[in-house]
């Protein structure tokens, strides 16, 4: 069977890409050179976030969860998709202000968010350090399995005919002389035929299209999580509980120096998933003690009560990263039917399914939709 598309990466990005190409009828074949969603979709957190500015990231975001409702609904998989809301922390007396307004300008664009006082806040959740000068529960905010959701996205896929090609890494491609179209994907077993390509190859994008001549400005992002024991009910009411100053922590630039910021969430079967961080150190995948001891420290700062309760895994991860913070989400102008999905940093949980929306909306010519200019490749060629 010829092939239409190739995808290059199955994490939950290049899943989506696959699942709704694959609805529209086009033959798939998707590659990955480890295992599927071995990169930042096992990697991460479970958040799907409504907040994260600027405007098209909430554009995004909306669209992505409105996809999410209806996954859960037609996946043949579970992927333990929840709507859970979630808070954040205003750590300072002095944040109040700056943090407010953040909140007005979000509510001015519709988002489901409530402005918490101190007490309204230790009401909701009476084990937090009482030294807090308040917070803001965002409505929208919702929770979600990503190696579990693209499990379920690759194997539907695969049901409706694509192939889903794990351990097979590509090492070129092929175009025509004629117009600089691409004809195929090399890789260490064999040449695909393609029509399109898809590089959706998260923190190593940039390698991939290296391999085009084509410069993908992403690099990876490390960060380190650690997960808990599952806990009793009550010791944390809520599912998500970041620090307000955890955008801090995304915007820090791309520098080596340690960013770190308090996030805690409760998985569905009880554990807790303490983080984060983010540092600028190539591929090194190991967890630094120091590094992680500071994750811990910031999450004991607003939640003593989890001190005694054990941690039995911690593990590092890759965010894809671009000089902008915006993911690419990008036909390749100068070389016909190449595509580009990636770069959504943190947010590629929350930004997947509709990135494999408007790749597979591009790829059939329909109707986007909303305007992309704002995450388009071509935004780094000025």
């Amino acid at each position: 069977m010829a092939t239409d598309v190739v995808v290059i990466g199955g994490g939950i990005v290049g899943a989506s890409c696959a699942y709704y190409l694959s609805k529209e009828g086009i033959k798939v074949h998707l590659l990955e050179k480890g295992s599927l969603g071995c990169g930042a979709s096992k990697a991460g957190m479970m958040h799907v976030v409504s907040w994260e500015e600027p405007e098209i990231h909430l554009k995004l975001a909306k669209a992505s969860k409105k996809l999410y409702q209806e996954l859960n609904l037609e996946l043949s998989s579970p992927i333990e998709f929840r709507q859970t809301g979630s808070i954040a922390i205003i750590e300072k007396p002095e944040q109040v202000e700056t943090f407010k307004a953040t909140f007005d300008r979000l509510r001015s664009w519709g988002l489901n968010c409530k402005f918490l006082t101190p007490r309204e806040l230790i009401e909701m959740e009476p084990n937090i350090t009482p030294d807090i000068a308040g917070g803001v529960f965002f409505g929208d905010d919702a929770q979600v399995n990503p190696l579990y959701t693209t499990l379920a996205l690759a194997s539907d896929a695969r049901k409706m005919g694509a192939i889903i090609d794990t351990f097979n890494e590509v090492i070129g491609f092929e175009f025509n002389n004629a117009d600089h179209s691409v004809s195929a994907v090399l890789t260490k077993r064999d040449r695909i035929p393609a029509g399109a390509v898809i590089i959706a190859s998260g923190a190593w994008s940039h390698a991939v299209g290296n391999l085009a001549g084509l410069n993908i400005p992403v690099e990876p992002r490390k960060g380190v999580l650690a997960v808990t024991v599952p806990v009793p009910e009550g010791i944390i009411n809520s599912q998500i509980i970041l620090t307000a100053g955890y955008m801090e922590s995304v915007n820090s630039g791309s520098n080596s120096s340690l960013s770190v910021a308090a996030n805690i969430q409760r998985a569905v079967n009880g554990n807790l998933v303490l983080g984060t961080t983010r540092q600028m150190v190539g591929f090194d995948r190991e967890v630094d003690p120091y590094v992680m001891a500071n994750v811990l420290k910031r999450c004991l700062r607003f939640f003593p009560v989890i001190a005694e309760i054990s941690v039995i895994r911690t593990w590092a991860g890759f965010r894809p990263y671009t000089p902008d913070l915006l993911p690419i989400i990008s036909p390749v102008e100068s070389m016909e039917g190449v595509y580009v999905a990636t770069g959504h940093e943190g947010i590629g949980i929350t930004e997947g399914p509709i990135t494999g929306k408007l790749i597979t909306q591009m790829i059939t010519g329909q109707d986007l939709e909303f305007p992309l200019d704002d995450v388009s490749l071509k935004r780094f060629e000025k």
